[in-house]
């Protein structure tokens, strides 16, 4: 008998959550293209910036939520976080990078640091995040806009910025959590 939580009931939601970002997404990019580009970094990367950086937000959700569907005690989330593909023979994966991306983005206004394993993926990928401004006192801000590491980082996970191939890896990943855990 197959257990009641193994059927993905999310993803649909995700997709339908996500589907009008992607469409926003495109929509800003013709703008831009029609514009020759010459406003992505004054106006529109602050934009998309909130557009990808919520859509992270949704899938760090899903991607919660789905340990806890097949490990309802576990309290460290982040050891099925590894569970996935790693990136260009990195020591982070595509699951620990959307996290990154997702706490990032959540916390890149504050003044204080980002937690370790935060940085740790964008380090290890060679993602700036730090906007020096006092090098003598290690002041710095967060990276925004074109900056930000959230395109570095969506870079890594998709050529082409399509947020159809983030929904598509966190699936797979949930689909191999169950499999490798041979739950009926």
């Amino acid at each position: 008998m197959e257990h009641y939580l193994r059927t993905d009931s999310r993803i649909k939601l995700i997709e339908s959550l996500i589907k009008p970002f992607q469409l926003q997404l495109e929509a800003i990019f013709e703008n831009s293209k029609k514009e020759g580009h010459i406003y992505w970094d004054s106006v529109y990367a602050d934009d998309v910036e909130h557009i990808v950086g919520t859509v992270f937000i949704i899938l760090q959700n899903y991607i919660n939520s789905s340990i806890s569907d097949l490990y309802p005690e576990l309290s460290k989330l982040y050891t099925k976080y590894e569970m996935d593909k790693k990136i260009n023979n990195s020591n982070s994966t595509r699951i620990e990078l959307i996290i990154s991306i997702a706490n990032y983005y959540k916390h890149r206004d504050l003044p204080t640091d980002l937690r370790k394993d935060t940085v740790k993926h964008f380090d290890n990928l060679g993602i700036e995040y730090k906007y020096l401004y006092d090098s003598e006192n290690g002041k710095y801000f967060h990276k925004i806009g074109a900056d930000s590491p959230v395109f570095s980082g969506l870079s890594c996970l998709s050529d082409s910025w399509s947020l159809n191939n983030l929904i598509q890896i966190v699936s797979e990943w949930r689909e191999n959590l169950w499999l490798n855990e041979n739950v009926c």
